[in-house]
């Protein structure tokens, strides 16, 4: 057990860098376009839940520039 402990000791630093350098560490970000029929559906959903929210006045005013919307159901 100790042969293997120091094992691991004497050969951490090189696996911790081949791992660093095999891996990517950026996450790759999706970059699918939407299409024109679904960028016009969700907009027209969107706009369709806000008229909703504030008739049934989850919409209020907290300044000149802030609106609080009620998320809860």
């Amino acid at each position: 057990m100790e042969r293997i402990n120091e094992n691991i000791l004497k050969h951490s630093k090189s696996a911790d860098a081949a791992i660093r350098t095999s891996s990517t560490s950026k996450r790759k970000k999706k970059s699918r376009t939407r299409a024109p029929g679904e960028v016009q559906a969700l907009n027209e959903i969107s706009v369709a839940r806000w008229q909703k929210a504030v008739r049934a006045g989850k919409i209020s005013r907290l300044g000149d520039r802030k609106l609080y919307y009620d998320y809860s159901e």
